[in-house]
């Protein structure tokens, strides 16, 4: 008998509070002594889907973290790089989103091929426990990249000086390198719950806040994203439980 590869949970004992340096780990891999073409090929697309998973557990771990410090108000440089770094993270939470989302598509379809309902509704359940997983934190990504924009325009706000401000007297004299109040619109883009309650002068505009505000905010973004890892964690332990009882038929 072949062996081959299935996801289990790792133990049966409730998860622990997720921190910011470190993400759960609820799924890992382990060896089934017999195989049928049905198993092969749900073990291969259920372990590319949970380490997509995984990598994406450790990545909201990093993005809690950076939101945590207080880079985005320290300076110019300190800002760009935390900003960068958010960025990054972000997009690789979306591919890994896309990959592992694709490997569900997969199982979905390989449920239709399962021989006995019992097996069908294993596999499939298996593919809609993970996918809930992904999707969870797809939106914390799509939130995350809502964040970055907020501060990306309120870069783009902040006083033009040096040789812009220079090219922008030259070409248009009147220019003073301020915003009219025509030009600006209300916030569009994501902020985190608690901004309105906990600001006393809540800015109306990205880039009216202060150095101290954008650490604040980046405080509440870590709290908002964080409050949502349980639910996270919540359907890895289910998927983990499904994929135990599918690979109980292999």
């Amino acid at each position: 008998m072949i062996a081959v590869l299935l996801a289990v949970l790792v133990s049966g004992s409730p998860a622990p509070t997720p921190t910011a340096s470190a993400a759960p780990e609820t799924l890992k891999t382990i060896i089934t002594l017999r195989s049928s073409p049905l198993c092969t090929a749900f073990a291969t697309h259920v372990n590319a889907a949970i380490g997509s998973a995984v990598r994406n557990d450790a990545a909201l771990g990093s993005v809690v973290s950076t939101l945590r410090t207080r880079a985005l108000g320290e300076n110019s440089i300190t800002r760009s790089n935390a900003e960068q770094r958010l960025s990054n993270l972000a997009d690789g939470i979306y591919r890994e989103y896309r990959s592992g989302m694709n490997e569900i598509n997969k199982l979905r379809a390989l449920a239709a091929t399962a021989s006995s309902p019992a097996e069908k509704a294993a596999v499939k359940a298996s593919a809609d426990a993970l996918g809930g997983a992904l999707y969870r934190q797809h939106l914390i990504q799509r939130d995350l990249d809502g964040f970055v924009a907020f501060l990306d325009t309120a870069d783009m706000r902040s006083d033009i000086s040096g040789a812009q401000a220079d090219m922008n007297q030259a070409f248009a004299p009147d220019f003073d390198g301020s915003w009219e109040p025509q030009q600006r619109g209300p916030i569009t883009l994501w902020v985190p719950r608690g901004y309105a309650e906990q600001f006393v002068d809540t800015p109306s505009f990205p880039g009216d806040e202060s150095p101290h505000d954008d650490i604040r905010l980046g405080a509440l973004a870590s709290q908002d994203f964080e409050r949502r890892i349980p639910a996270i964690v919540k359907d890895e332990l289910h998927a983990a439980e499904q994929i135990d009882a599918a690979g109980n038929g292999c």
